[in-house]
């Protein structure tokens, strides 16, 4: 299978990694600052469901995602990714991850790694709008954690 195709975006923010860890894991809060997914609900166990509404592109339509938690390690990281059964077509598997920076920082790093048959087609559609959705959602994040 070749190798996955990521989109990421990175910025540093002046509070700890348990600070943004908690605002990543306040769900019912995300439609304050998450322009990217502001609607998300889920228990995050490692399992469970996460049932999103993300916005592809400013001012456009909400689009539906069911994915399921894989990692869940406060204040480090928290991952989900799509579980279809025809996984060699596509699959996407987001990570945010906190690394923790001198002087109460933390640099949040958000990737999405698309891989599958489809995967060149996914991030010629959509790949643009995915990395502005997550250089969006970092910079609300920054501006909330900052607050």
């Amino acid at each position: 299978m070749p190798t996955p195709q990521i989109v990421r975006a990175e910025i540093e923010i002046n509070a700890t990694p348990e600070v943004v860890f908690d605002l990543l894991t306040d769900l019912a809060k995300y439609p304050e600052w998450n322009p990217f997914t502001p609607h998300i609900d889920s228990t995050l166990e490692i399992g469970a469901p996460v049932r999103m509404q993300v916005r592809l592109g400013s001012g456009s339509r909400l689009s539906r995602q069911v994915e399921y938690v894989t990692a869940n390690q406060r204040p480090t990281r928290l991952c989900w990714g799509a579980d279809i059964p025809w996984r060699f077509l596509v699959r996407a598997d987001r990570c945010q991850t906190l690394e923790r920076l001198a002087g109460g920082r933390t640099r949040y790093i958000c990737t999405d790694a698309i891989s599958g048959l489809l995967a060149p087609l996914v991030i010629r559609f959509f790949g643009p709008k995915m990395q502005r959705g997550f250089e969006d959602c970092a910079l609300a994040l920054k501006k909330r954690a900052e607050s």
